[in-house]
């Protein structure tokens, strides 16, 4: 199949060069513009005059222009290649909800953070802008060990005050014979010195009675412990108030 054309006019060109297919390497040829078209080629002087149009070759009815060899691009792939971009993973920043903690458990501070909210790769929070300082400070407080609480130290247990042996319960004394005693006070009654004073004025002093004298030992033992004073030299009411204390 042959295509006339003018050579001179642009549109027919590029309609020519879209027939042949944009596969076809663009001709090394441009048309001088600035020169008048020669007379007789199709110009509105002469438009049925076509000796100066130029013929072509182009494809038979049915048949693609023939292909051109692929020239390497500078990603690897040719011309008529296209990359699949089923291949390709689209990075996505992950979606923030508020109130979320990133990798390291904090949540979205404006003060540090860039504002929206938005991730590194690893999972933390992106720093803002001139804060970085403050940010990897805040990044080293929610990332360090916590610390042991010391516990608190524990009192020993008061050990319980020993109780003072309870005094043993005084031992009576023995109870005195009558007639031992009654012997003794019989004899220093004899005795002009033995008594400081008269036998009545010495019971009721020490409040005795006749009548049950042979068997009232607080009546027995007060009269013992009379006798025993004025034989360490104590003079009758001195004797009278040792006897009283003894019960």
């Amino acid at each position: 199949m042959q295509i006339t054309f003018d050579p001179h006019n642009v549109q027919e060109c590029a309609t020519i060069a879209r027939l042949l297919g944009t596969a076809a390497p663009a001709p090394t040829w441009a048309p001088d513009l600035t020169q008048p078209a020669p007379k007789g080629s199709g110009t509105r002087e002469s438009p049925y005059d076509y000796s100066g149009v130029r013929t072509v070759e182009g494809p038979a009815p049915g048949q693609r222009a023939p292909a051109q060899p692929d020239t390497p691009r500078a990603d690897g792939l040719t011309a008529t290649e296209q990359p699949d971009v089923g291949d390709i993973a689209v990075a996505t920043a992950p979606e923030h909800t508020a109130g979320e903690t990133d990798c390291h458990g904090m949540v979205h501070d404006a003060a540090i953070h860039s504002t929206p909210a938005s991730f590194n790769a690893d999972g933390s929070y992106r720093a803002k802008r001139g804060h970085k300082e403050a940010y990897d400070a805040a990044v080293a407080a929610a990332t360090a060990p916590a610390q042991a609480v010391p516990a608190a130290p524990v009192e020993p247990a008061a050990m319980p005050m020993p109780q003072p042996a309870s005094a043993a319960p005084a031992t009576p004394p023995a109870p005195i014979d009558y007639k031992t005693m009654a012997d003794r006070f019989m004899a220093k009654m004899s005795d002009p010195d033995g008594l400081p004073a008269e036998y009545e004025a010495i019971y009721t002093a020490l409040s005795i009675g006749y009548d049950d004298l042979e068997t009232n030992q607080t009546s027995i033992a007060r009269l013992s412990s009379y006798m025993d004073a004025v034989d360490d030299g104590e003079s009758h009411d001195g004797a009278v108030r040792h006897a009283m204390s003894a019960d």
